[in-house]
This record gives C-alpha cells, sequence and structure tokens, in this order.
C-alpha cells in the first residue's frame, strides 16, 4: 500500500459557546494517498467541513478546540504547529477550494490580482511573472478571455467562473493535497459536471489526492474511490464507493441512498429520513442516529463501535453489523 500523504487519527473538535460544549467533530480517522480522492457525506451540520478546516488549520480558536487527536502531513504533525509552519504548507503543499466563492473571494480586489498574490508570495515571483503565470492559470482551468478576466472584481464573473478562479487560487502552487469543500453548490448541472471534469483531468495529470467535502451523492459516484460518511459529528461508515453504492451498511447510508431520486422504474414518492439530527451540543448517550433510525433495537442505547464489514475493507457504527474492531464512535 502506497505511504499515505495526509493521516487524521482520533480527531476531536469542540466549540465551546454560552449553549455548552458543540462536539463538532469525534474520534474521527482517515488517510489519503496520492491520486486517491476520498468523499466525505452527510447532511449540512454533521461535521464535513469543520473536520477539514481542521486539517487547514483556518478553525477560530477560541471558541474551537482540537480536543484530541492527530493531522499528520508526512512527517509534519499539524496540530499544534507554529504558524510559519502552516503558512509554508498551506497553499504549497494542501490547498483548498471553499464552498462559497463570492465570499471566500475579496470584493475590492481584482481576480486576477488575487491569484498572482498567491506566486508572488509564496514564491517571490516579480509582479509581470505573476500576472503571466495568473492568465496562463485561468486559461487553463477554462476562464474565457483571462486577460481581460485578470482585471475584473469578483462581481464581474458568474458563479461558475468565481468557483474556477478559486480552483485557479488552490491549484496555482501545485498542491499535493485539494480540498474541495462542496465545489459544485448552488451551480448548474452543466457547470456542475465542467467543474469535476476539471479537477479530475488536473489530478490525472498532477497525482495529488483530493478530498471531496459534498452533499450531493450523483457526483460521489462519478469521481469518488473511498467513502466517509458522517452523522452528527461522527464516522458512521467508511469503504470502497463501488461497494458502498453496491450495498450501503449503516441505516443512515441506507436512508441517504433511498433520498436519490431514479430515473429507471415506476414513479414513487421521494423517500426522506424522518425527524432531525440531534443537537451536538447534548449528543444522546447511545447511537446519534437511533431515533430516526427504522431499525432501532434495544441496544441502541449503546454508543456503537465501528464495526468490519465485507472483505473487512469497510467499517459501519451500528450494533447490527458485526463485531467492534475500534472504541465506540
Amino acid at each position: 500500500m502506497a505511504v499515505p500523504l495526509l493521516v487524521v487519527e482520533d480527531l476531536s473538535v469542540e466549540f465551546h459557546t454560552d449553549e455548552g460544549i458543540v462536539k463538532a467533530v469525534s474520534n474521527m480517522s482517515w488517510e489519503l494517498a496520492a491520486g486517491e480522492t476520498m468523499a466525505i457525506l452527510g447532511e449540512s451540520g454533521s461535521g464535513k467541513s469543520v473536520s477539514v478546516q481542521a486539517v487547514m488549520g483556518l478553525l477560530p480558536m477560541p471558541p474551537a478546540v482540537i480536543a484530541g487527536g492527530s493531522i499528520r502531513y508526512g512527517d509534519t504533525e499539524l496540530i499544534g504547529s507554529e504558524p510559519s509552519v502552516l503558512r509554508n504548507i498551506r497553499g504549497p503543499e494542501i490547498a483548498m477550494i471553499f464552498q462559497d466563492p463570492l465570499s471566500a473571494l475579496n470584493p475590492v480586489y481584482r481576480v486576477g490580482w488575487q491569484i498572482a498574490e498567491m506566486f508572488r508570495m509564496h514564491e517571490g515571483a516579480s509582479r509581470s511573472e505573476a500576472r503571466t503565470r495568473s492568465i496562463d492559470l485561468m486559461q487553463r482551468v477554462g476562464i474565457p478571455n483571462p486577460e481581460i478576466r485578470f482585471r475584473q472584481y469578483p462581481h464581474e464573473f458568474s458563479g461558475g467562473m468565481r468557483q474556477r478562479a478559486m480552483i485557479a487560487m488552490a491549484l496555482a502552487l501545485n498542491p499535493k493535497v485539494l480540498i474541495a469543500d462542496e465545489p459544485t453548490t448552488a451551480l448548474d448541472v452543466t457547470v456542475q459536471a465542467q467543474i469535476m471534469d476539471l479537477l479530475g483531468q488536473i489530478q490525472a495529470d498532477t497525482n495529488m489526492g483530493l478530498i471531496l467535502i459534498t452533499h450531493d451523492l450523483g457526483v460521489v459516484a462519478s469521481v469518488a474511490d473511498r467513502v466517509i460518511v458522517m452523522y452528527a459529528g461522527r464516522t458512521v461508515e467508511t469503504g470502497d464507493a463501488e461497494s458502498f453504492y453496491r450495498r450501503p451498511a449503516h441505516p443512515y447510508s441506507k436512508g441517504l441512498m433511498r433520498s436519490v431520486p431514479r430515473i429507471t422504474g415506476p414513479l414513487e414518492r421521494l423517500h426522506s429520513i424522518d425527524g432531525t439530527p440531534p443537537s451536538v451540543v447534548d449528543l444522546p448517550a447511545g447511537c446519534a442516529f437511533a431515533t430516526r433510525c427504522p431499525e432501532v433495537h434495544d441496544r441502541c442505547t449503546e454508543r456503537p463501535a465501528l464495526i468490519q464489514i465485507g472483505d473487512r475493507t469497510r467499517t459501519a457504527a451500528c450494533h447490527l453489523v458485526g463485531e467492534p474492531v475500534g472504541e465506540a464512535v
């Protein structure tokens, strides 16, 4: 097996608020290899974005607190690293495409200036060199008339073009790991397909590892090698994408799969998961999904551990699956 680029072990993130301690991420573990695409799935508020913001060192502290665990990039432990170490890793080594490009891009600076800043700050490029490289990069990601677009502001770009500009910024320094947080949110399906095709082409060219944060099962099915499903800050299922789509194991995963509209077969009412996720300020003692689960039983008052299933490359946190392989999550 290839040596992983990035390793997250037992990561727990809390937010200390006036209402109480928000347990946003609890005991999350995963590894990412070069050239691999890993998708993190879950409803809004499940902890997906917080987990990768912890990797990037972008959580506001306070109120955020890394309550435990380890994040290693190569031989470097990122939790507790000096800001100068994180600055040298963010951009050149690990880059991120943010969920909302309109709010991520600075509205008072021209788009080209913001892309060129990556070359000036990290590589000491001259203004003219940074401009030339930025225009080349804008053309590479499919922004038309890059010489003109270079001087325009974010509000002059369409949603799809802003997303392409964000991708250009993230790819400027050829990172080894790219985190894409909901990269196709609020885009029409045609632009979604173009963005995902673009990321796939760039990944094939550079062999970078890709972490895709999404709740779009259709996008995941077309690009992911491996899937992690999160619910209420906890990992409830992991495994290769093909096995996950063929036979999801956790009741929450099954509910997500049933909620996807079908284009074949008889016309049926769209399935939904009844109820709402629990408050992460006051999580139940047992399984967090128990109040919404159609398969709930007496043991669900105990918190389930991740359990190996199938060929033992997959896990699910459910008492109905098999024998546990780790601590309760």
